[in-house]
């Protein structure tokens, strides 16, 4: 029996459907991303050299707020960095510059720069339980990730907009409905959870497999 018009056209998009993803894979590279973030900082105290240590901690603890909250639950980082001593917060800082420095007998002002250093803060983050995607260096390694497009083409066509503006290609392992099994580089995990969240995409670690869906 040959069906009905309506079964021909759905047919006919499913391969349609099915060919498109097969056309927009295109290759590209992933990098690593740099996280910094420069905050202005004031702190009096009883001598100046005091309020500097207290003005450099206060920065400290703002940027990896501010830097890390992009990568992690903020409500789990904010009690993490209250929790965690100065001390020890300062081991997950590669580098730190200052600029516009001005101090007085008991008061310092300046603008305060700090690079992140990536693997330990997601070290840190693993420690202590909160799940993250600290975007790491360059790597050869892929994670898992399912997209469910109900919308089938125009949700697809998204999600290649947003690997290709970062560069990566969406290496697909399987297509079941409306489901898209593929693979992204590991170090492009964090970037692409950025993304497709501003995109009013949702997503969740199911089981190590990165879901994601509208």
């Amino acid at each position: 029996m040959l069906g009905s018009k309506g079964d021909f056209v759905k047919r006919y998009l499913r391969k349609l459907f099915v060919a498109m993803v097969a056309l927009f894979c295109v290759a590209g590279t992933a990098f690593g991303i740099e996280l910094s973030a420069t905050v202005p900082v004031s702190q009096t105290s009883d001598t100046a050299a005091n309020a500097k240590i207290n003005a450099t901690n206060l920065a400290r603890r703002q940027i990896l707020y501010n830097v890390l909250s992009q990568y992690a639950q903020s409500a789990e980082l904010n009690g993490l960095i209250y929790d965690t001593s100065s001390d020890e917060l300062m081991n997950l800082i590669s580098s730190t510059s200052v600029s516009n420095e001005q101090i007085s007998s008991d008061t310092y002002s300046a603008n305060i720069t700090m690079v992140v250093d990536n693997m330990a803060a997601k070290k840190w983050l693993d420690r202590a339980g909160i799940q993250n995607w600290i975007p790491l260096e360059e790597t050869s390694e892929k994670f898992m990730v399912l997209m469910v497009v109900p919308n089938g083409l125009a949700d697809w066509a998204e999600l290649k907009r947003i690997t290709r503006e970062g560069k990566v290609e969406i290496e697909t392992q399987t297509i079941s409905g409306n489901q898209i099994l593929a693979k992204l580089p590991l170090n492009y995990q964090s970037k692409f959870m950025a993304a497709v969240r501003e995109m009013g995409w949702k997503y969740t670690n199911n089981g190590g497999v990165l879901q994601v869906w509208k």
